[in-house]
Formats: structure tokens, C-alpha cells, sequence
């Protein structure tokens, strides 16, 4: 395993792939002391771990977790077609993830739970339904209705044109055989606020900035609804975190997943806070109260 910073290089397979994740080990443990519990970080829709996914593994691993921070299929270093974003192969890798988790050890294999942030967090929800290796939950600022997120961030008439360059790409497609590519920035019509942030940090210019997605790739995020399934969680715990002022996945996300989780639960609002200003790199400050809360619950349920 190659050593980068705080973090070791590691990596495990998923259908076949090499799967690229980083892992932490908690503050002071060393070979040979008890097992310690181990979380599952998960990365947004534009995979970039390195730039904004690494304050949660680090804050969560000085709190005395073993923290795994995969890049899914396609992103940051993991094999894997650039653009094909499949949010059912990501919960895949998800799976993949757990299992090598309880390889490593002293990793407490029963206590093993999941942050998920932004489409991550629509990966966690997804995953912990199917998978009851997974104790406890943090959705943060996450999709949690693909078709509700893709409509509900577009106007009605660029709503309407997505619908149907859609459609008519899955008919192309299934005759062709080729797929049709779309920039980023259009699969994620953002807001003023977080169109500034990606104006700011320049990532079109960095070497893992993934700059356009198969159409295939939208059709799959309309179809993945992890507020359909996130009933079967419970009895395990989850916790809702959102942005009061989130332009890029609406605080609606939130609450209609709130409102279908069964107890034990809890929804925790960043006020006045942003999409991005859940991220460190933008705000520290919030992004800590939502890391608080994080750690409180990790504390009590896993």
C-alpha cells in the first residue's frame, strides 16, 4: 500500500474493476489494539474525492474510526469508463467496499456504517436498504429521488427538453448502439452560488475532472429513487443532513426522505448554508456543524 499524507492507498475489486479508495486508520491505534468500528465515505456525482471528499475520513478517523474512501468506477484513479456514471453499479462498488472493509485488520466488522454526501448520500441510502452490514447512516446534502432532483433544478422548458433528448437517445441508442455525450455542466444546471464555487476552484483543468456524461448516464440517475427503498433501513439509525439554501439538491430531497425512514432518525439543518457550503473547502464553520452532528450519532449508534 502506497502512503499519501494521513491515508494509505489501497485497493479492492468491483465486476472485475480496480476500485481506487483511500484509507484512514483512527487517531493512535496501532497493530495489535482492539477493533474499532469502520465508515464508508462516499463521494458526489462528479467524483472529486481528492479535492473535496477528504475532510469527513480525516475528521471521522481523529474521532477513532477506520474511515475507506472509494473513488467509484470511472473516477478519481479506479478503473472504469470515464462519463458512465450507473448509480446501481456505484452501489455495487458500495457492497464491494463493505466487504473488503472487513478484510483489514482491526476493523470491527459489526460495526461497520456509511456517510454518504450529495449523490453519495443517495448511494448510502440505497446501499444500507440491501446491505444490513450496514449499522448506522449519514445521508449529507443527498439526492435521494433522481427524477425529482433532475426536474426540480431545471426551469420547466429545459425540464421538458432533458425528458426528451433523453428518450430519444434511448431509442438512437438501442439501434446505433453509440452513446451521445453531454456536457457536465448540463447535467447539473446549477445555481449562481455553486456555479461561483466551480468558477473559483477551476477543476475543468484538473487531470480527474470528468467533463461529460453519457445520456445513458441521466436516464439511469431519473430511474434511482433511494427514497423508494429507504423504509427497509429501519430499525437502523439514519441521520438527514441538509442546506436550508441548497440550489443543486433541494432541501425537499431531504424531507421526503426524512418522511419515509422509519426510527430511529434524525434531520439536521445547516441555516442559510448553500450546496457546497456543507464542504470545508468553502465553509468551515458549517461544514463543522454538520460534522458534530455526524460524529454525535456515529458516537451513539455505532
Amino acid at each position: 500500500m502506497a502512503t499519501d499524507d494521513d491515508f494509505e492507498f489501497v485497493k479492492f475489486y468491483s465486476d472485475g474493476l480496480r476500485i481506487s479508495a483511500r484509507l484512514w486508520q483512527p487517531a493512535g491505534w496501532s497493530d495489535g489494539d482492539a477493533t474499532r468500528p469502520g465508515i464508508v465515505s462516499l463521494h458526489g456525482y462528479t467524483g472529486m474525492t481528492h479535492i473535496y471528499g477528504m475532510d469527513v475520513p480525516r475528521r471521522l478517523a481523529a474521532e477513532g474510526y477506520w474511515v475507506l474512501a472509494p473513488d467509484h468506477r470511472g473516477f478519481g484513479r479506479s478503473e472504469g469508463q470515464r462519463g458512465r456514471m450507473r448509480p446501481l453499479e456505484q452501489a455495487q462498488d458500495t457492497y464491494d467496499a463493505v466487504s473488503f472493509f472487513s478484510t483489514i485488520d482491526g476493523v470491527d466488522r459489526e460495526r461497520l456504517g456509511v456517510y454518504g454526501t450529495s449523490f453519495g448520500g443517495a448511494n448510502a441510502i440505497w446501499a444500507a436498504a440491501f446491505d444490513e452490514r450496514i449499522k448506522v447512516v449519514v445521508t449529507s446534502v443527498g439526492v435521494t429521488d433522481g427524477f425529482e432532483w433532475m426536474r426540480t433544478i431545471r426551469r420547466p422548458h429545459e425540464w421538458y427538453e432533458l425528458r426528451d433528448r433523453i428518450d430519444q437517445d434511448a431509442r438512437r441508442r438501442t439501434q446505433a448502439g453509440e452513446p451521445q455525450w453531454l456536457p457536465m455542466r448540463e447535467v447539473m444546471i446549477s445555481d449562481p452560488h455553486t456555479l461561483g464555487v466551480w468558477q473559483n476552484f477551476n477543476w475543468d483543468d484538473d487531470p480527474y475532472y470528468v467533463p461529460e456524461y453519457d445520456l445513458e448516464s441521466l436516464e439511469a440517475a431519473l430511474r434511482y429513487r433511494p427514497v423508494w427503498v429507504a423504509p427497509q433501513i429501519a430499525p437502523r439509525p439514519v441521520m438527514v443532513i441538509y442546506a436550508e439554501l441548497d440550489g443543486l439538491v433541494p432541501p425537499e430531497q431531504a424531507f421526503s426522505l426524512y418522511e419515509a425512514l422509519g426510527e430511529p432518525k434524525k434531520l439536521v439543518k445547516l441555516p442559510g448554508a448553500h450546496h457546497y457550503e456543507s464542504y470545508a473547502f468553502v465553509s468551515a464553520a458549517m461544514h463543522e456543524r454538520g460534522m458534530a452532528a455526524a460524529v454525535a450519532w456515529f458516537g451513539q449508534y455505532l
